[in-house]
């Protein structure tokens, strides 16, 4: 999902004979990804597979929506057990807190609902999709509001 986090993904591919889709903007961190993501538009790698660009974490970060159910979030996007509610990590944004905001809203406000948020790092969680984007959207208030 970004820069920092390829981890096994290399050897992973290997294995099964996966491609690897990552943004152009993280590269140079995986000189073995198949295809590359460029600019903001999302791409649909398969049937049921998206992918969302999402900078702010990282310039490169993306979110991959499967079967408009689940989204892998990488560090863009996770539970926090302790507010009970979506929360995006500030202390560890790093590229633009408020490039994060914005690839959040259009998130938010775009034609993608999901049921599950399926982050890198914090807790997972699996809701309604009326209820996340409810959610999300009052996130990203949050997060305009601490700028």
């Amino acid at each position: 999902t970004h820069r920092d986090d390829v981890a096994d993904a290399e050897r992973w591919a290997a294995e099964f004979g996966a491609r690897v889709w990552i943004h152009a903007d993280a590269a140079d961190r995986t000189p073995y990804a198949t295809d590359l993501i460029t600019g903001t538009d999302e791409v649909e790698v398969r049937p049921g597979l998206v992918v969302i660009p999402v900078p702010g974490h990282t310039r490169g970060s993306v979110v991959f929506l499967a079967d408009e159910t689940y989204l892998f979030t990488g560090d863009s996007l996770a539970w926090s057990h302790e507010r009970g509610d979506l929360t995006a990590f500030r202390g560890a944004c790093w590229y633009s807190w408020d490039a994060q905001g914005r690839s959040l809203d259009r998130l938010a406000t775009g034609p993608h609902r999901f049921e599950w948020v399926l982050p890198g790092h914090g807790a997972r969680v699996h809701a309604p999709a009326d209820e996340l984007q409810r959610r999300l959207v009052a996130l990203v208030a949050r997060m305009r509001s601490t700028r």
